[in-house]
């Protein structure tokens, strides 16, 4: 659904316009609908490993899920692994990666990591305060690219995970 999202808002972005404003909405709004996409694609993954092991998912919804805002790699998503299931668990499911796919765990941590600024950039403030600061406004198939990028790695490591809950 977020592709079809996003390859909508690249149609529009590239929409001959009058004034500046128009292409600009749309490239935040594809970097806010990716954003967005990657935190329900984060509560997925730890329901997934929720599932069979503590039984008791409407607990991990309230107490992991609904209080971790952002898509960080440390800060966010690894922070509710090890609340889930441990340090070792998370541990293994990086060691896992980096066996599996060598090198793509930093990938995903420097994607997410870059992601996260823009967003922020775009989040705290208002697009007069872009422009004034020469924000760059990336297109929305910059966003649209991220996203299968990330899609790639998100499965990379949802498949080391498996291969690690497998050992528990």
């Amino acid at each position: 659904m977020v592709e079809t999202t996003l390859k909508q808002l690249d149609s529009w972005y590239t929409e001959p316009t009058q004034g500046g404003y128009r292409p600009k909405l749309l490239s935040k709004l594809a970097i806010l609908e990716l954003c967005g996409w990657l935190e329900g694609e984060f509560d997925r993954l730890v329901l997934v490993v929720e599932q069979g092991r503590l039984a008791d998912p409407e607990w991990v919804k309230a107490n992991v899920i609904s209080k971790t805002s952002g898509f960080q790699y440390d800060s966010h998503w690894r922070a509710m692994l090890s609340r889930l299931v441990g340090e070792v668990f998370a541990r293994r499911v990086e060691k896992k990666m980096e066996a599996m796919f060598p090198g793509d765990l930093e990938r995903l941590k420097t994607t997410l990591g870059t992601l996260w600024k823009i967003r922020c950039d775009f989040a705290h403030a208002d697009m007069a305060a872009h422009i004034a600061a020469q924000q760059t406004f990336r297109a929305p198939s910059w966003s649209l690219n991220q996203h299968r990028t990330l899609k790639k790695l998100l499965a990379q490591y949802e498949q080391a995970m498996l291969a690690v809950l497998v050992t528990i």
